[in-house]
C-alpha cells in the first residue's frame, strides 16, 4: 500500500513547503542585495582609480613639459 496522507498531513506539507519556499527567497534576495553591495563598491573603488590615474598622468605631462622647458637648448658650436 502506497502513503495516503490524509487532508491535515497534506497541509502540513504545504505550509512547511511554503515556509521553505519563503525562507529560501529571502536568503536569495539577502545574497542579491550583498552582491550588489559588492558590484557597487568595486564600481566605486574602479572609477576612484581611473581618476587618480588620470590625475597622476597629467601631472607627470607637466612636469615633462616644464622640464624641457627649463632645458637650456644646446647650440651647435662653430668648427674652429
Amino acid at each position: 500500500m502506497g502513503a495516503i496522507f490524509s487532508k491535515k498531513e497534506n497541509l502540513m506539507t504545504s505550509i512547511a513547503r511554503s515556509k521553505a519556499e519563503a525562507r529560501l527567497a529571502a536568503v536569495q534576495k539577502s545574497q542579491k542585495e550583498a552582491m550588489n553591495e559588492q558590484e557597487e563598491r568595486t564600481l566605486k573603488t574602479r572609477e576612484n582609480i581611473s581618476r587618480l590615474r588620470a590625475l597622476r598622468l597629467a601631472k607627470e605631462s607637466e612636469d615633462q613639459t616644464r622640464i624641457a622647458a627649463k632645458s637650456p637648448v644646446r647650440r651647435r658650436q662653430k668648427a674652429r
